[in-house]
């Protein structure tokens, strides 16, 4: 199953896109890894996301957050395939390339398998939950399928990551409604980069404001995230929405630990 192209650093992350993603807080990457690789692990994906998905309910019996997406995490410690895609050596350089570091780690991965007439994903900052230094984390966002202009990808608030945490609280109704109106109010740039082709993949910073609209088509969207650390990244004081990604995500490390653990492995270089 291993492909050499995941395990080969690319070409494809230029001085402008790295310039793009340091302004905007986002940036797409077309044609990162190969279709085929993609599509090659992807049964896997999906076999341990069904598997090991938390959510049972009916979508209609659900809140927002629940009809957004179903959720697996760490899907590189359940199976060995995942592992090999999610450890790719040619996505951690591409993080670490837009964030400007020598090296990254893994904080965790998830799967997010938007359902068939599945909700929208409110407005929110990822870094709310994550116990980590200000502008050292970075998220690729690498859809298993083709995604048309319809089901679309994520949609940013371009240059939101430079404002630090924003304050929109746990992601909700009520978070989706506070950062609508401050973008409404001050009339702030929302950008998405559309349809994405297999081999695509965003990336986003962890301040970055983002959101996804509902899917409207009758299949699933799956989506493979890897959340990617800065090396050398320390820990800070958990609030109480941290205390959770404080204690499952960073192996006991403690606050002014260095993010290091047998769980946060170093994936570049």
């Amino acid at each position: 199953m291993v492909k050499g192209s995941i395990n080969e650093l690319s070409t494809a992350v230029t001085s402008k896109e790295i310039a793009a993603y340091q302004k905007d807080g986002h940036v797409c990457i077309r044609g990162l890894i190969d279709a085929e690789a993609v599509l090659s692990y992807k049964p896997f994906i999906e076999e341990v996301s069904e598997s090991w998905k938390y959510e049972k309910r009916p979508i209609e019996e659900r809140e927002t957050y629940g009809k957004a997406f179903l959720q697996v995490h760490n899907i590189w410690q359940k199976n060995r395939l995942c592992k090999e895609i999610v450890f790719a050596k040619r996505f951690a350089h591409a993080a670490s390339q837009l964030l400007g570091v020598e090296s990254v780690r893994i904080y965790h991965d998830q799967t997010l398998f938007k359902e068939p007439e599945g909700g929208h994903t409110p407005w929110h900052q990822d870094q709310t939950y994550w116990p980590l230094e200000a502008n050292s984390t970075i998220t690729m966002w690498l859809p298993l399928t083709e995604i048309s202009e319809d089901v679309g990808s994520m949609y940013f608030v371009s240059g939101s990551h430079h404002k630090g945490e924003f304050g929109a609280g746990m992601i909700s109704d009520s978070s989706h409604e506070k950062v609508q109106q401050w973008i409404d109010e001050n009339n702030s740039p929302v950008h998405t980069h559309g349809a994405m082709a297999v081999g695509d993949a965003t990336f986003h910073s962890g301040f970055t404001l983002h959101s996804a609209k509902a899917n409207p088509s009758k299949q699933t969207r799956p989506v493979l995230t890897v959340i990617y650390v800065a090396g050398g990244t320390r820990i800070i004081d958990p609030t109480p929405m941290q205390d959770f990604d404080f204690k499952l995500w960073l192996g006991g490390r403690q606050a002014g630990d260095i993010v290091d653990s047998e769980i946060n492995p170093q994936l570049y270089p």
